[in-house]
């Protein structure tokens, strides 16, 4: 099934992913590559996502960190971690470990995958299990087979993109509870005026997302994005000599605009901050 619609779980944990698109040349003097991202709901500041990228050699290592606004924590709090690693060769991401954790309130859910060389992957889960069949999907026999994890996708997209400067490419991902496979397609271009909640004003590329559900997604979807609603993030370069990264992303929710900036952008040799910079 292909889906523009993304179930309550999916939706965060992909734009979550999608917020760590940025892997191509060496930072200076290997420092890491760093960015804070905000997201938006109706124009009320929701939270920030910090990323990390370091790479030595053929091997690489990305972790994210999300969480919500510390004032809501009257309504709600939610907090993320993850970390991916693996190597890369001739180009092919071949992912060896990844984990993440979130907490929505007291309740945590999370997940370890370890991959090994012939392709196979195998998951720990923290929290509740997909495994009530008459609410989620089951899992494709043999279908975890040479799937990678999200973050680790998104590696093999930027790969992708730093070749012809375009978005396309098809993945099968496992995030330890949902098999899915991720259909990005060009979206063209599109300029953006200077804001004061992001580094990056100018033309940005755009990277359209829909998702293929193989298993392990709720059968009855509690949160859905409208039918005509297209899930697009947009690359640049905040710099002229920059890494490409996410930049910008806004789309419809039954909630109001959500929508995410590059709050703040660091490469070892620059420093840049948005002027509503937390």
């Amino acid at each position: 099934m292909v889906r523009r619609l993304v179930a309550t779980g999916s939706l965060p944990v992909f734009i979550f992913s999608m917020l760590t698109m940025s892997f191509a040349t060496e930072t200076s003097a290997n420092e890491p590559l760093r960015l804070k991202h905000s997201v938006y709901l109706g124009g009320l500041y929701l939270g920030s996502v910090k990323t990390d990228v370091r790479e030595a050699g053929n091997t690489y290592a990305i972790m994210s960190e999300a969480r919500s606004n510390s004032s809501l924590t009257w309504m709600f709090e939610w907090i993320a971690n993850a970390t991916s690693s693996g190597t890369v060769f001739k180009n092919k991401v071949v992912p060896d470990y990844h984990f993440h954790q979130s907490a929505w309130n007291d309740k945590k859910r999370g997940a370890t995958l370890t991959f090994d060389a012939d392709g196979d992957v195998k998951a720990e889960l923290v929290g509740k299990k997909n495994t009530n069949l008459q609410k989620y999907t089951p899992l494709p026999k043999d279908g975890l087979r040479n799937s990678v994890d999200p973050m680790s996708m998104i590696l093999s997209a930027v790969l992708s993109y730093e070749t012809d400067n375009r978005c396309d490419g098809y993945y099968p991902v496992f995030d330890g509870r949902r098999r899915y496979d991720v259909k990005l397609t060009d979206a063209g271009e599109k300029v953006f005026k200077p804001s004061k909640y992001s580094v990056f004003s100018g033309k940005a590329s755009g990277c359209r997302i829909n998702i293929i559900e193989k298993g392990g997604f709720k059968r009855d979807a509690d949160y859905k994005l409208d039918e005509d609603e297209e899930l697009i993030v947009w690359v640049a370069k905040p710099v002229e000599d920059g890494r490409p990264v996410p930049v910008r992303m806004q789309v419809q929710t039954d909630l109001g605009s959500m929508e995410m900036h590059l709050e703040k952008y660091t490469d070892g040799r620059v420093q840049l901050a948005s002027k509503s910079a937390r």
